[in-house]
């Protein structure tokens, strides 16, 4: 609990620094008890329904093998092909949106945090944007020392934070206990209701008060469905429900504090302390959702959705602590440029908004194909549940559509940008399949017919990676083509990566003899696993396959891309395949392959 506490509630758990703020600034509201009360309740029920009700709830639910995440949960609904095209283009939608979700939760997060600096110091006005840049600069620059050491006192931190944020809101109700009026549905429909348009443009600023609820899911692999579920029922959602009445009672109190009302709530002399407590948990809120990009990036790596970047393993122990610097280099940049663009946290609130209401309505699109076909529920069952949940997500997507020019066309084309770098990636690869070398001969005739020609063979054992087990490789044909002899002994290795996120090492490889001295190995890798060759080779000994000492050469086949008169891609879709291949990490480091034993044979296609 005090784990998930630290990583999963970072982003929500930051809201209140921002969300009041924004709402009231986006039509300028006057700060009348009315409106008070009914964003107030908005934003409680808001919390009732998206986080307590649909993610705690149902969601959670829905995990993948124990794990959860919209790419998880687009590869179990893609398990059945009734859905699997639209499941696809879900889950990189989904995975694109997370991109925008991960640039900018981190600006708009700090320089909440950093905006309290004006009111311990008006004169430091105009410094916040540099402040935020160094900030960000420092946060971004220590990704590749890794999160481990740093992750042991998130949790502690943000318990202090969400603590001060309950102690806050009582000292606040207990000056005005008007407020508490707001938990009552009423207020929230009596302000939609009076407010008419007005009143879905606000409701497009609620949706802030549920940013990181995904982050509850994408992170169940790491700590369980109880441990969230509990430390969200009893100490998150309490906290920030305090909070945001506390908030709402002091603007019944004093109008005047709506230029801040998270910091004007404390007193005086915390508010230095309150500060670089938020500070803290905002570089805390921000670090988690780089640490989910660079998990999200590496599963869609091995769904074959991007390249094969390289990836860093920070930590020896847990292999979900990695490092991918072109990714973090990526994000760094598009961050940045979203600080100076907008400028200030209600400005990016409302790029904001949009990037987590989408995400939120494509995980109810996928629970619910889970729900119709998998799980067998009731027409009524999936009619009570799944209509609400529809009508709610649609309603939060458009009130964000309506303020495109505002600031959501930036989520509109980080999305897009992502999004099409991951369609042109897969269609440039389905490429590569189609001219591939394919030989339909079974591998045993192959071989021997080979051996009629070319009868003797050369020391040693020869080890050639394959796609697809059973089929002779590429690289096989390329070497016999120009080599002309065989090994005497090969033995062929296929890693074939499943739908799930974890592969129980008895079901991890798979030995079959095809003939004398050649064999086939099926590596079976769940799509959050690395491939490491090593790994085979040590199983091999083990099985004594393979003697302790004995020789081994890797026969790779490395793909060029090239450009052609008749191409499946052109223009500018050619040149960006062409870009992103050039980033992909070579077979030998991303195998963790020793480079003495490797030998690559090169095969140019037309793209």
């Amino acid at each position: 609990m005090v784990g998930a506490i630290g990583v999963v509630y970072g982003d929500i758990g930051t809201s209140p620094l921002y969300a009041l703020k924004s709402c009231l600034s986006i039509v300028h509201l006057p700060v009348i008890e009315p409106n008070i009360l009914g964003i107030i309740s908005l934003f409680i029920w808001a919390l009732i329904l998206v986080v307590s009700f649909k993610y705690v709830r149902l969601v959670l639910k829905m995990d993948h093998n124990g794990e959860g995440g919209i790419l998880a949960l687009s590869t179990l609904v893609a398990s059945n092909n009734k859905y699997r095209s639209v499941s696809i283009i879900l889950g990189l939608l989904g995975a694109a949106l997370f991109f925008g979700d991960g640039i900018i939760t981190p600006a708009i997060s700090v320089l909440s945090a950093v905006e309290g600096v004006s009111l311990i110091a008006p004169q430091l006005n105009y410094y916040l944007i540099p402040i935020t840049v160094g900030v960000l600069t420092i946060l971004f620059g220590i990704q590749k020392f890794g999160t481990g050491r740093l992750g042991q006192f998130f949790g502690p931190i943000m318990i202090v934070w969400f603590s001060v944020l309950f102690l806050l809101g009582v000292y606040q109700i207990y000056q005005c206990p008007s407020v508490l009026r707001a938990l009552s549905p009423h207020y929230g429909l009596n302000f939609l209701i009076h407010h008419s348009w007005m009143g879905l443009s606000v409701l497009g600023g609620v949706i802030l008060v549920v940013t990181g609820a995904e982050a509850l899911y994408a992170d169940l692999g790491h700590f369980g469905k109880v441990p969230i579920q509990l430390s969200w029922t009893y100490f998150v959602f309490p906290a920030l429900v305090i909070n945001y009445l506390g908030q709402g009672a002091l603007l019944l109190l004093s109008p005047e504090a709506v230029s801040n009302p998270f910091y004007l709530m404390a007193p005086a002399w915390a508010l230095h302390p309150l500060v670089l407590l938020a500070t803290f948990a905002t570089i805390i809120a921000s670090q988690s959702i780089l640490s989910g990009l660079f998990s999200i990036a590496y599963h869609s790596m091995m769904l074959n959705y991007l390249p094969r970047i390289k990836v860093d393993n920070t930590s020896e122990s847990q292999i979900g602590q990695i490092y991918i610097s072109a990714i973090n280099y990526f994000m760094y940049a598009l961050t940045i440029a979203a600080v100076f663009k907008f400028g200030s946290s209600e400005k990016l609130a409302v790029a904001y908004g949009l990037c987590v209401a989408s995400i939120m309505l494509i995980t109810t699109i996928l629970i619910f194909m889970m729900a119709r076909d998998k799980l067998a529920w009731s027409k009524m069952k999936i009619g009570c549940v799944f209509i609400p949940l529809f009508f709610l997500d649609l309603l939060f997507v458009s009130t964000n559509m309506i303020k495109f020019f505002e600031g959501a066309w930036y989520v509109i084309i980080l999305t897009g940008m992502v999004y099409y770098a991951m369609h042109i990636w897969r269609k440039g690869t389905s490429a590569l399949k189609k001219q591939k070398i394919v030989i339909h001969t079974p591998v045993q005739k192959f071989i021997e017919n080979h051996l009629h020609i070319y009868p003797h063979r050369i020391p040693g054992t020869a080890l050639f990676l394959c796609r697809e087990p059973f089929k002779i490789p590429s690289s096989l044909v390329m070497n016999l083509h120009h080599n002309k002899y065989l090994h005497e002994r090969i033995i062929f290795v296929s890693f074939i990566t499943t739908e799930i996120p974890y592969q129980i090492k008895v079901k991890r490889f798979k030995y079959e003899s095809i003939m004398s001295n050649v064999s086939q190995i099926i590596v079976q890798s769940g799509f959050k696993e690395i491939p490491n060759l090593n790994k085979v080779f040590n199983w091999l000994r083990e099985e004594k396959i393979i003697e302790i000492k004995e020789d081994i050469s890797v026969f790779l086949s490395k793909e060029i891309p090239i450009r052609s008169k008749s191409p499946v891609l052109s223009g500018f879709s050619e040149n960006l395949y062409i870009y992103l291949s050039s980033l992909a990490q070579n077979a030998t480091d991303f195998y963790r392959i020793p480079h003495h034993k490797v030998i690559e044979l090169g095969m140019r296609y037309k793209i």
